[in-house]
């Protein structure tokens, strides 16, 4: 297991996009890598991203796309649908110039999450040929979900077509009630399609009384790490896990603290039940 660290840790769309803070904070996080989140304003400026972020040091092998591709993409809007593969492009070409080999792909999202989940599924060809082409692979994430539920959908785009590999989210299958399952689903685990999975904690819903989104860290909610960690183990598991859970409080400070905190207990997580 490689353990990451998302740069959405201590970035927040739409006010807090610069990808100069990864320079910043990167260098001082005791990490295997990172995982880069992709925003929509970067879409002009890859080759300008690609070349300082290039130039840290800093080891990128994962990408998440951008998140508004797959709604994009099934618009009844033509030059929505054309801003969705301009995304899906601009993020390939990102992860390609940095170095990543993993593409983490949200295929359906909001405002109408998997209500066309048919139309989101025939998209499925192009978007697998676009990151074969910048040399990654895409892996279709665990997000939630109104019509089905997250393993339906990834398990129907595996069907769909067999190249798709998975990303599991932990926060979002525990909201679905799905973790357990999950671990214990054999036709998930098979020819090595688990490679990436965001590490969030969960409680009771993912936003306050006052609808502002909220992120816990491992250990501050109902999952019980250390279980999960030893399923990972015995499921071989070899791939990537990477911190998810935002240390950026509303007025857009850092608690980078809090940061360094978790990735030290994932470290140990990781460490403690190596394969």
């Amino acid at each position: 297991m490689q353990l990451l660290c998302s740069t959405g840790t201590f970035s927040r769309y739409p006010d807090l996009t610069d990808y100069r803070p990864i320079l910043i904070y990167g260098p001082g996080l005791e990490v295997d890598g990172f995982e880069l989140m992709f925003y929509p304003d970067w879409t002009p400026e890859v080759e300008q991203i690609a070349s300082a972020v290039g130039k840290s040091g800093l080891h990128f092998p994962a990408i998440h796309a951008e998140k508004g591709i797959g709604p994009a993409l099934v618009s009844a809007q033509a030059q929505e649908r054309e801003q969705g593969w301009q995304w899906m492009e601009a993020s390939c070409r990102l992860g390609s110039l940095l170095g990543a080999n993993i593409l983490v792909f949200h295929l359906w999202g909001l405002p109408g999450s998997d209500e066309q989940i048919e139309q989101n599924l025939q998209t499925l060809e192009g978007c697998l040929g676009l990151t074969e082409r910048y040399g990654l692979e895409l892996a279709v994430e665990t997000i939630p979900s109104r019509r089905a539920d997250p393993l339906r959908n990834v398990r129907r785009a595996i069907e769909q077509d067999t190249r798709c590999v998975v990303a599991l989210d932990t926060e979002f299958l525990a909201l679905h009630n799905q973790l357990e399952e999950a671990l214990h689903a054999d036709w998930l685990w098979q020819e090595n399609r688990v490679r990436h999975i965001h590490i969030k904690d969960y409680a009771a819903g993912t936003y306050s009384t006052d609808n502002y989104r909220r992120y816990l860290h491992p250990g501050e909610g109902r999952i019980d790490f250390m279980q999960f960690f030893t399923a990972l183990k015995q499921r071989s598991f070899s791939g990537y896990i990477s911190l998810e859970a935002s240390v950026v409080n509303r007025d857009g400070t850092r608690d980078m603290q809090r940061l360094k905190r978790s990735l030290t207990m994932l470290r140990q997580l990781c460490t403690t039940h190596e394969l």
